[in-house]
C-alpha cells in the first residue's frame, strides 16, 4: 500500500495546483475521489496494530545526512493523519468548490503557495506520527518547485511571457514557501518538537567540500542562523526559482488552450468571466 500512497500523494499535490482551473464537474469528481481515499486510509488505520518507529534525519547542504531522533507512535496514527487531510480537502472541495475555485482560478501564486504550506504541515505531522521514511521523504516542497513554475506560467497572459513578471512571481513563491519552512524549523528547533525540521540535534556538522567541521550548542541562535535561516532564505530560494523556470519552460512547450487566452496576468484578479470556464 505504501507505493500507492506515495503515488496518490504526488498526484494530489500536482492536481491541487490546477484544481481551481478545472471544470466544475472535474472538481466535484476529484473531491469525491479524495474523500474516498480518506475513507480507505481510515479503514487501514482501524486494521493497523502495534507501534511503529521511524528514524528522523536532518541534512545540511554542505554536510551528510545525520540521524537526530527516532519517532515512535501507534501504527495507525499516520493513517489517521492521511485520513484527516483527505477528508478535509474533499469536504472543502464539495462545500466551497465553486466559491474557492472561482477566487483561486486567476491567483495561481496563491494556490501554489497554499499547496506548499499544506505539504509542509502534512510532512511535519507524518514525521511526528512515525510514518514510513519513504513516504515522509516523498512529501516535500522541493519537488513542487517545477510544478509551481508550470502552474504560474500557464496562468499568465496568452503570450505567456517570461522575463520579469514570471521571475517576480517565482521569487515571491520561493520566499513565501521557504520562509514558512524556516518558520516551522525555527519553532521546531527552539521547542524541541522533533521531525527533520528540528535541527537542535545537529551539534557537529562536517563540511564535505573543505574537510572542516563546525560545532553548535543545541537550540542557540547561532545554530538556527547557519542551519536554518541561511539555507532556507539564501540557498533554497535560488534552487526554487531555477527549478520553477525549468517547469515554466516545459509548460511553454505544450500547446496553449483556448481558455488560457483570456486569462489575466499574474497576480491580477479575474473580474470578467472567461469563456469556456466552468
Amino acid at each position: 500500500m505504501l507505493p500507492l500512497t506515495i503515488a496518490l500523494a504526488w498526484a494530489l499535490a500536482v492536481l491541487m495546483h490546477w484544481w481551481p482551473r478545472l471544470p466544475a464537474a472535474s472538481r466535484l469528481r476529484l473531491s469525491v475521489a479524495t474523500s474516498a481515499a480518506g475513507i480507505a486510509f481510515l479503514v487501514a488505520a482501524v486494521q493497523a496494530e502495534g507501534r511503529r518507529e521511524s528514524a528522523l534525519t536532518s541534512v545540511v547542504l554542505v554536510g551528510p545526512t545525520t540521524l537526530t531522533a527516532t519517532a515512535s507512535a501507534s501504527a495507525s496514527l499516520y493513517y489517521y493523519v492521511l485520513t484527516a487531510v483527505c477528508l478535509l480537502l474533499g469536504f472543502a472541495g464539495l462545500a466551497f468548490g465553486e466559491t474557492l475555485g472561482g477566487w483561486l482560478a486567476s491567483r495561481s501564486l496563491v494556490s501554489s503557495v497554499a499547496v506548499a504550506w499544506l505539504v509542509t504541515a502534512v510532512r511535519f505531522l507524518l514525521e511526528k506520527s512515525a510514518a514510513p521514511a519513504l513516504l515522509v521523504q516523498a512529501i516535500g516542497v522541493t519537488w513542487l518547485a517545477p510544478v509551481a513554475g508550470a502552474c504560474i506560467a500557464t496562468c499568465s497572459t496568452p503570450e505567456r511571457p517570461g522575463g520579469k513578471p514570471l521571475l517576480r512571481a517565482l521569487l515571491s513563491y520561493a520566499y513565501l514557501v521557504r520562509g514558512f519552512v524556516a518558520l516551522v524549523a525555527v519553532v521546531a528547533t527552539r521547542f524541541g518538537l522533533g521531525s527533520h525540521y528540528d535541527v537542535s540535534g545537529l551539534t557537529f556538522v562536517p563540511v564535505s567540500l573543505t574537510g572542516d567541521a563546525y560545532s553548535f550548542v543545541p537550540g542557540t541562535w547561532r545554530q538556527t542562523l547557519w542551519l536554518i535561516l541561511v539555507p532556507q532564505l539564501l540557498v533554497w530560494p535560488v534552487f526554487t526559482v531555477v527549478a520553477g523556470m525549468a517547469g515554466a519552460a516545459f509548460a511553454r512547450l505544450l500547446p496553449a488552450s483556448a481558455g488560457r487566452a483570456a486569462r489575466p496576468t499574474i497576480g491580477e484578479a479575474d473580474a470578467t468571466p472567461v469563456p469556456g470556464r466552468d
